[in-house]
This record gives C-alpha cells, structure tokens and sequence, in this order.
C-alpha cells in the first residue's frame, strides 16, 4: 500500500481550510475511487487506493488518502514488528497526488461511482470529519484494516443506499492473494512466508480479498447500489487517468530457491563424502542448527509477541526450532555428544512432521529441510556405529 517518508499533511493538505468545510456540493460533483497499480518499491509492491472528489464548479478536486506513515515516528521499526503501525488519513490536492504516479511510472484507474447527490454529500461530509486531526489516525493491519478496506468501509457506509457486492466461494487464500504480487520481490516473499502462519491459509471470501486494491477496483466492477429501491450499478464509469506497464507482471528468478536448493547439494556432497572418507563434517552442524536455531528466535519473537493476526500459530517453528541454537553450541563439546545425540532424534521428527502439519511453506524453505534431515540421517547413523 502507498506509504510515505514525509506526511502529506504539510506539502498538499486543503481539506482543512475553513472555505472547504463550509461550502456545499455542486451537481456536477463526481466521487471516485482511484486505483494504483504496483510500484517498484516495496512498500508499494500492493499497489494503493484513494478516494476522490471533484467539483468542477468550486474547484473543489481532493483526494482522501487511508495510506501516509512518518518512518520518523518514535520507535518505528520496533511499533511495525509489533503490530502497532499507527496511520494517518490525510486530503491533498489531485493535482500533487498525479505526479507522484507518473514520476514511479505506475498506472492510475479512476472508477466513477454512481451516487445520489445526497450521498455525495453524506460521504464528503464523513471524509472531511475523518481527516480530521483528532480522527485521522488509525491502527493498521494489513489483511484487515489498510488503506483499501477503509476506503470500502467508508463508501460502503456513507454512499446513500446500501450497497452490495458479488460474492463467490472462496479458493484463495491471504498468502495466495499476496503471492501474486511477489514474483519482483522473491526475498522479499521468503521473509513474508517465514513470518505468516497458518491462518494466512485460510480461504478467503470476495469481499475480503478487496484488502488488495486491485481486487477491491474489480468489486468495485461488478457491485450494485439500491437507492430509493432502484438498483444500478455502483460504478457508472472508468477511466484510465495515467497507464504503464503493470510492475506485477515482472517476475524475477527464485533466487531463495535457487540458492537453498545448490545448498541442498553441496551439503550433500560433502556428508556423502566424509562418511565414505570418515572425515569430519560436524561443522555443518553447527552452523546449519545454529542459523536454523537463532532464525527461530526471530521468527517465534513475532509468533508471541506481534499483534499481527496472522502470525501465530507459525509452523516454521517446526523447523526452525529455537532449540537449535543451544544445541548448535553443546554439540561443540565432544564430551557431551554422547548425552546430547538423542536430538538429532527430535529434530528428525520435527523436520518430518513440518512436511504434513499443512501450513505453506516458502519453496526454499523444503530445500532447508532436506538440508537439515541429511544432517539427521547422518548423525543418526554415526550414533548407530559408535553403538
């Protein structure tokens, strides 16, 4: 979603002047939803949405924006880990929200919605009491309540009439849904999936699926809005305001894959061949369950203590166990091998049962495993000999 360094507030804010609140709609007011395709940057690899009101009459030509974050804000990157990303809805001018799009060569689609005048009315006014210093901020979640949901809820809400949209049986699920906008960002897309759990493998419904502001623009499409009884469609126009080439269609190579997988064979190679040499491997040991070990620290931090719906129960625990690390720096000491081998037992189980507990692993993430479970096979049957 849109994110920004600096708040909007100061370079483009008009909402707040006292001629705007005041002032009434015209009958050429139109309201928009407009959408913008994935940039280049990671925070915009989703794309975004905004609202916009245009009254050509008054030259009224606002946006309302759910996405503008300050990096400079207290304890930032410690506050996003948590969970408790706090957002700002702020209102610029349509004329500086443009180029920022133009300049990032992203595309921007406006959909006219096809509202009363008194439901234009009704949503400027919530807009304008939303943007509202002592309103204007709001705790973000990314599957639940961003930048797109808040522009849906607030329409939804506030156009005049109640407004319905298609539904369908649910096949994908939140990691499905964001996966399609990784193939840019495949290290990216490791680092999502080790920190996710389980309940981003949940199927998800068509309404919330429009956390994405490109699903939320095809709601949009297909939704009907009933004024007074009479049904039409909620979209009575689209325009194509700026059009590139869509980002999300660029797909780079599966460089985590690509990299765990050689890997994979190089560990391999060198067990196969210090046990027909009889040479020592065990420094693969240590540094594969000590990495796996102090990867499960991080991962277990977000599990317990992030307030992200989505990440517990994280079943990448499974594998990358913190227990690891501790056994990494025991393992070390020859004297206590022969108490400690048992481990090697546990961590097999647990590798193997990661393979069945049903959560979606990243495709690198299998390659780590059978890493690890060659490490186990090996140790396991060294214990055998020395028995």
């Amino acid at each position: 979603m849109q994110m920004r360094i600096f708040l909007l507030i100061f370079l483009s804010i008009l909402i707040f002047n006292p001629e705007v609140h005041s002032q009434s709609l015209s009958p050429e007011t139109t309201v928009s939803i407009l959408t913008c395709n994935p940039g280049t940057d990671v925070y915009s690899m989703y794309g975004h949405t905004a609202i916009r009101v245009n009254d050509p009459s008054t030259g009224l030509d606002a946006v309302f924006n759910y996405g503008v974050f300050s990096f400079e804000s207290p304890n930032f990157i410690y506050r996003f880990a948590k969970g408790q990303t706090d957002y700002l809805m702020v209102g610029q001018r349509f004329s500086s929200f443009i180029p920022e799009y133009e300049a990032d060569k992203r595309s921007v689609y406006e959909q006219v919605l096809n509202l009363s005048r008194e439901g234009k009315i009704k949503l400027f006014q919530a807009l304008l009491e939303n943007a509202k210093p002592e309103n204007r901020e709001y705790r973000y979640n990314f599957f639940m309540d961003n930048c797109a949901t808040r522009v849906r809820d607030m329409i939804e809400r506030n156009a005049g009439g109640t407004v319905r949209f298609t539904d369908d049986h649910p096949t994908k699920t939140y990691r499905d849904l964001i996966k399609e906008f990784h193939h840019s960002f495949r290290w990216i897309d490791l680092g999502i999936d080790l920190l996710v759990g389980k309940k981003a493998d949940q199927p998800v419904s068509a309404y919330g699926q429009m956390f994405l502001p490109e699903y939320l623009q095809a709601q949009f499409a297909n939704a009907e809005i009933t004024i007074d009884g009479n049904v039409k469609p909620l979209v009575l126009e689209t325009r194509t305001l700026v059009e590139y080439p869509n980002t999300k269609l660029v797909s780079d190579l599966q460089w985590p894959a690509i990299f765990f997988g050689l890997l994979f064979l190089l560990v391999t190679g060198i067990s196969v061949r210090g046990c027909l040499r009889k040479t020592k491997t065990d420094w693969l040991d240590y540094w594969l369950f000590g990495l796996t070990g102090f990867a499960g620290l991080i991962i277990g931090w977000f599990t317990l203590y992030s307030e992200h719906p989505a990440m517990s129960p994280n079943f990448n625990l499974l594998w990358a166990f913190p227990a690891n690390l501790f056994f990494a720096f025991i393992w070390k000491y020859k004297k206590w091998r022969s108490k400690t081998r048992f481990y090697f037992w546990i961590a097999g189980v647990l590798l193997i049962l990661s393979f069945v507990i049903g959560q979606q692993f990243n495709f690198a993430v299998y390659f780590i495993i059978m890493t690890m479970l060659v490490r186990v096979a090996v140790n396991l049957m060294q214990g055998r000999k020395l028995g």
